[in-house]
């Protein structure tokens, strides 16, 4: 039962957690609920939590009303995915049908609704469910209403002072995923993303490795390396350069025919440039490859860090989420012994962007290596809370919001349904692509990243490459699918990321017989 106060500032809704997550009709029938009540609760916000002017809301009303009515349409659309998906405009198009220039003087109340209008019509509708082209896509319901909080709210996470409760909010999460790591409490820091995260652990390695070296510079060290799959994401490439190691200090150990780090190579590896005079300083894991979701062996990977008395950090930006299931958390194992740790959760676990992690094994690291002098901000008294010396940035959006309130709202038992149903549509899914003559699979997939190519007999390898990458195009054009491909083992496969934990055998099998019918009319036309 929801009970929503019509007087001032209380917004009570209370849900019975019995069958909450196993009931797709409850769960359709409370997203509805959440939907149709946003924009009551927006109001009632604006008006009597954050004094928003009286006038404003009376000149203002039909445009309010409008951004309101739009947020509820997106958070029920997201639920069947009844929206188009993508309009095939040029930059040509949209310039023609949206004004992008600042005008000196304001604009009408009605001029702002047809740009929203036109920015809602035609921007990609990432929460489709054929939105499979990235590593985010569909979003948590009620992960949008912390968005909009986030907003309204307004504040930074420096400070306990000027974010008492969103401070609490964020030690507590932090610890809950620290023990989802470790068993154990740990420390930790809500990013601006995966990037920002990974950097940091190099940040940490280099004052694990090298304690003076904020004051003196990497200058009055020997040269140092760290070590990387060659599958690893390109933040890796971009922190060597802006952290001054320089992109040669960074070792790409090449990964065997699955996408996996070689262990048997990495060794020889590490030997040569300690031959050479070079320091290694880091070695990373990585959980969830960008490319095909593989799982480095973490457990070898910790072995030889800890030989060679290196910093060991793990990237689990994009499976992380296999924590959370019984069934699944085992490729995560050995990373229990990382130093660090980067976990995001508009990946698999559907908040909305930016919802990341970077979380440590032993607690203040974090505060040792970022803490500056900023008296006017960070005061001697009372400042156990405050999160400002952990975090390289400045202000903070409290991004942690969004998944503390999506486990509340959902609990641990929510979460570990929605990895493991998401998990079975790709063991599906595969399934189907290993019985289709026609179809070859990458390798029977370790996440929710299905990697496969079409072929035919009468085709090489070069040709079959330009066949796929011309179904990805011709698909993609249409706007009602969208995919990517990526290139492993030197061939081109077709790359869906499967995101919406509702898809069914139905649409599943829709995508498969779309691209079998677009390859075969691409092939059609070839022998004509």
């Amino acid at each position: 039962m929801c009970i929503l106060s019509t007087s001032t500032t209380v917004v009570n809704c209370k849900f019975s957690t019995k069958n909450r997550i196993f009931k797709p009709e409850l769960r359709q029938k409370k997203l509805n609920l959440i939907s149709s009540t946003i924009p009551f609760k927006l109001k009632n916000l604006l008006l009597h939590n954050f004094a928003v002017r009286q006038e404003l809301m009376d000149t203002n009303t039909d445009l309010l009303q409008y951004i309101f009515n739009q947020i509820s349409k997106k958070v029920s659309s997201t639920v069947e995915g009844h929206t188009s998906l993508r309009k095939n405009l040029t930059p040509e198009d949209l310039k023609e049908s949206l004004d992008f220039k600042i005008p000196y003087q304001s604009i009408s109340d009605n001029e702002i609704l047809n740009i929203i209008k036109t920015l809602m019509d035609q921007s990609v509708n990432t929460n489709h469910p054929y939105f499979m082209n990235q590593m985010f896509g569909k979003t948590q319901p009620i992960a949008y209403l912390a968005d909009v909080l986030i907003t309204l709210l307004n504040t930074s996470m420096y400070t306990y002072e000027v974010a008492p409760v969103l401070t609490l909010i964020e030690n507590e999460t932090i610890d809950f995923l620290s023990k989802k790591v470790w068993g154990r409490s740990g420390d930790g820091v809500f990013t601006s993303g995966g990037s920002m995260s990974n950097m940091k652990a190099m940040f940490l390695a280099r004052e694990y490795k090298f304690k003076d070296s904020r004051t003196l510079g990497l200058n009055a060290y020997p040269p140092v390396t760290i070590f990387v799959s060659d599958q690893a994401h390109y933040s890796f490439v971009k922190g060597a350069n802006f952290l001054g190691f320089g992109t040669d200090a960074l070792i790409k150990i090449p990964s065997d025919v699955n996408a996996k780090i070689r262990i048997d190579a990495l060794e020889d590896i590490i030997e040569k440039t300690i031959a050479d005079g070079r320091i290694p300083i880091m070695l990373t894991g990585i959980a969830g490859t960008t490319t095909s979701g593989s799982f480095d062996d973490l457990e070898a990977l910790a072995s030889i860090a800890k030989k060679y008395n290196m910093w060991y950090h793990v990237d689990a930006c994009f499976g992380g989420a296999s924590l959370f299931s019984d069934l699944e958390k085992h490729r995560l194992k050995g990373i229990e012994h990382a130093n660090s740790v980067s976990w995001n959760f508009h990946k698999v676990m559907s908040m909305p962007l930016s919802t990341a992690s970077f979380l440590t094994r032993d607690k203040g690291l974090l505060k040792e290596a970022f803490t500056v002098n900023a008296d006017y901000l960070f005061h001697d008294h009372d400042n156990t809370y405050d999160l400002g010396q952990k975090s390289l940035q400045g202000g903070r959006r409290p991004e942690v919001l969004k998944l503390w309130l999506s486990l509340k709202y959902k609990g641990e038992a929510g979460f570990k349904a929605h990895v493991e149903s998401l998990r079975q549509k790709a063991v599906y899914f595969s399934s189907v692509i290993e019985n289709n003559p026609h179809m070859e699979l990458f390798q029977t997939p370790e996440s929710v990243i299905v990697c496969f190519r079409y072929k035919a007999d009468s085709l090489d390898d070069k040709d079959t490459d330009d066949l796929n990458i011309k179904i990805r195009e011709e698909i993609f054009k249409k706007g009602d699918i969208i995919f990517n491909y990526a290139y492993l083992n030197n061939k081109v496969y077709l790359r869906v990321v499967l995101l919406d934990p509702d898809f069914t055998k139905a649409q599943l099998d829709h995508i498969l017989e779309t691209i079998e019918t677009c390859a075969k009319s691409i092939l059609m036309v070839a022998d004509s």
